[in-house]
């Protein structure tokens, strides 16, 4: 799955690994796109949504837990 990071919600976010992708043609530039890369552990998913709620404000969309 291939998702632009305003397009990925905070369980998404938690639930998957996700690394970044150079953006295709006709994607806009500002917004950087990511690609699913498997399920978190639990680990890296309690790490996943300790920086989704550090980054809320950089992102504008803090909505508490989805």
């Amino acid at each position: 799955m291939e998702k632009k990071l305003s397009e990925i919600n905070r369980a998404e976010w938690i639930a998957f690994r996700w690394i970044e992708t150079e953006p295709t043609f006709g994607d806009d530039e500002d917004d950087r796109v990511f690609m699913d890369q498997g399920k978190r552990t639990p680990d890296e998913a309690a790490q996943a949504a300790e920086d989704w709620d550090s980054t809320a404000l950089e992102r504008n969309q803090f909505s508490g837990i989805e």
